[in-house]
């Protein structure tokens, strides 16, 4: 087995995929002074390097694999199993593809390896790019997570903003966003249960009415209504 290599700044790393991420990331290990070659395109030819990170879809993952050489491959999937690399990172957040390399100051990371000194590269790795690594028992209940807090709320918010606008206000991310904001952090600080608030928190069932006879998406609104109320009488 492939002895891990030592993260230093003669470290060369190739990025297969020229997606966000693979972008982003390429710039993010630049400026952490490692050698980088890429971001290629999975079909493209892939130089020989230390380590090879496969920014690709998950089901691109295993060709792109065989096409990298490289003494360590890595995948940046949250999902999926190392069946066909290394070690993995999944940096817990999300990219445009137009991020400074600073965007991955300060977040976290999942990461898992084959062997220890697999699980230790990841980890010196995700912290060489400024992130918290940290490690999951489960890693599709790990991404059902990730997916809730950060896709699901974006549902939410563009049926928010649909119903502004059908409210007829002017600019309803601008004004809906200081209460997105301090929602998270009374959430951050407080959880869920406690920070809620609204008509469903105080029983106020005439209103919560009102509200899903203007809703045109009433499976969406009965979906989040029932969840609401679960959460407002969970002990």
């Amino acid at each position: 087995m492939t002895p891990a290599p030592a993260l230093a700044p003669g470290t060369t790393f190739a990025i297969v995929g020229a997606g966000r991420l693979g972008t982003v990331l390429a710039g993010a290990l630049r400026a952490a002074g490692f050698d980088v070659r890429g971001p290629f395109r999975s079909a493209e030819a892939i130089p020989e390097t230390d380590i090879a990170i496969l920014a690709v879809p998950d089901a691109a993952i295993p060709d792109a694999a065989r096409n990298a050489h490289a003494k360590k491959r890595a995948h940046l999937s949250g999902a999926t199993a190392l069946d066909a690399v290394d070690f993995s990172i999944h940096p817990l957040q999300t990219f445009t593809g137009t991020e400074p390399p600073e965007v991955f100051h300060g977040i976290g990371a999942a990461v898992d390896g084959r062997t220890d000194d697999d699980r230790q590269l990841a980890k010196d790795l995700a912290r060489a790019l400024g992130m918290t690594p940290f490690t999951v028992t489960d890693r599709a209940t790990y991404h059902a997570a990730a997916s809730f807090a950060s896709n699901f709320v974006l549902t939410v918010l563009d049926a928010a903003e649909q119903f502004a606008t059908a409210a007829g206000v002017e600019n309803p991310r601008e004004i809906l966003a200081p209460l997105v904001r301090q929602s998270v952090e009374n959430w951050q600080r407080s959880g869920a249960r406690a920070s809620l608030t609204g008509p469903i928190a105080r029983g106020d069932e005439a209103t919560v009415a009102r509200q899903r006879e203007a809703a045109d998406d009433k499976v969406l609104f009965d979906a989040l209504a029932a969840a609401t109320r679960a959460l407002k009488d969970r002990a």
